[in-house]
């Protein structure tokens, strides 16, 4: 059943990579889902709802219009009336706009953040896609260079320069690489799905530039490895207060704050003022007219005696004492956040360089002279693909280095919540 499933895979993953893109740079991309995505769309939504609720909480009461008319004997020597009653709410309007005016502001961080995050998930996909195509591509080359030894190694054993077995041991190492390969097609085709699925643009789907590789830093909108991050102590004096996360617990304690206040003003009485005009039929001035005149009534209502909103402003008193403790431990975990993906950083730059200044160009020139050797018959074969199989492994592992930078990057952007700072200060 294994076989007969690996069987497919090779057989569909031609057809399913030749699927047709549209090639995109990374901006362009981040620009894209930041027009489109689903979950940015909610949010926007969120934004609106509670601006909304600004509205909703500075709502004046609605008047209530009454008439009061007695019929029969009971009532026949009271007056009648007819007037309008307002209840007119002391202290409590402006808190309560003001706690709806925090929570949008709060609704708004949420929103930047989202946003935020949605163009790093961009980017860690598309170094993703990129580094799958260079993988492909790097396999790629290396199944033309085993091709090409193995023509070599068949042209030697024509001249009985060679044995058989030459001949199979590189189509064993090819046979090899072709396995590599599909499952390469399969890693890119992975990496292409996922990048779309972030996007979520319905009209077409997305592919990343061609010609992206290891040594084009701009276009993966990261700085060059040689950068000279500043201190850590510096990157937290300049952006720890700024992060998104410390900004919305900090808006959180604003919030909790006005809950409080909004709360407390719910012990305060409302007024209910009452005006209106009334008439007496059964008394009538000398010109034959009903007696009548203007009625004004002032009552204080919800009083509160029998119940004084205690629970509620305790309550708002724990979750302003929350607040502040999310507060702290969102600076507290930051802190350790942002040092964690500094000294990633740091060490994802380390080894890159090192690939670049030691690995990368002595890996390819013992391979140029393995080569050589071989066509001149100073070398085996075994030793050959030894060597091959080496610097497959070495370039494929800088591929990984390369990736591997470039989302510890992304993962020092996220935590400081920043997103051209390679183009600012760092540099």
């Amino acid at each position: 059943m294994r076989k007969l499933v690996l069987f497919f895979i090779l057989i569909i993953t031609p057809s399913v990579y030749a699927a047709e893109y549209t090639e995109i740079t990374l901006p362009a991309a981040i620009e894209y889902a930041q027009t489109y995505s689903q979950r940015l769309k909610i949010k926007e939504m969120d934004v609106e709802a509670a601006k909304n609720r600004i509205e909703q909480a500075n709502q004046l009461k609605n008047p209530t219009i009454g008439a009061f008319f007695n019929m029969g004997k009971a009532g026949e020597n009271d007056p009648q009336y007819l007037g309008v009653t307002q209840l007119i709410e002391l202290a409590k309007r402006h808190p309560r706009k003001k706690l709806a005016e925090s929570e949008y502001k709060l609704s708004k961080e949420n929103f930047n953040q989202t946003r935020f995050e949605l163009g790093m998930d961009v980017r860690d996909a598309y170094v993703e896609l990129v580094g799958a195509k260079t993988i492909l591509k790097q396999i790629e080359e290396q199944y033309e260079l085993l091709s090409e030894l193995c023509d070599l190694a068949k042209g030697k054993y024509s001249a009985g320069l060679a044995n058989q077995m030459d001949i199979f041991q590189t189509e064993l190492a090819i046979n090899q690489l072709k396995i590599q390969k599909n499952s390469a097609k399969v890693n890119v085709n992975n990496a292409i799905n996922e990048l779309n699925s972030i996007i979520y643009c319905k009209e077409q789907d997305f592919d990343s530039v061609e010609g992206i590789y290891s040594d084009n830093y701009s276009a993966l909108l990261v700085p060059p490895p040689d950068t000279i991050l500043p201190s850590l102590d510096e990157i937290l004096t300049k952006y720890l207060s700024n992060c998104f996360s410390v900004k919305i617990a900090r808006q959180e304690i604003d919030a909790a704050e006005k809950n409080l206040t909004n709360t407390i003003r719910q012990r305060v009485p409302d007024m209910e003022l009452t005006a209106g005009w009334s008439y007496n039929e059964a008394y009538r001035n000398p010109t034959g007219s009903f007696y009548g005149g203007a009625y004004v009534g002032v009552n204080l209502v919800n009083i509160p005696i029998f119940y004084t909103f205690a629970p509620e402003i305790r309550n708002a008193k724990i979750q302003l004492e929350q607040a502040n403790l999310k507060y702290n431990s969102v600076v507290d975990e930051l802190i350790k956040d942002i040092a964690a993906a500094y000294e990633s950083f740091n060490t994802a730059k380390t080894n890159l360089n090192y690939y670049n200044t030691k690995i990368i160009g002595d890996s390819f020139i013992l391979m140029s002279y393995a080569k050589e050797s071989y066509k001149k018959d100073k070398s085996d074969l075994i030793s050959l693909i030894v060597m091959e199989n080496s610097y497959k492994n070495i370039i494929i592992g800088y591929t990984h280095a390369l990736v591997d930078y470039c989302k510890c990057w992304t993962a020092l952007l996220r935590v400081l919540d920043v997103e051209d700072l390679a183009k600012t200060e760092l540099l």
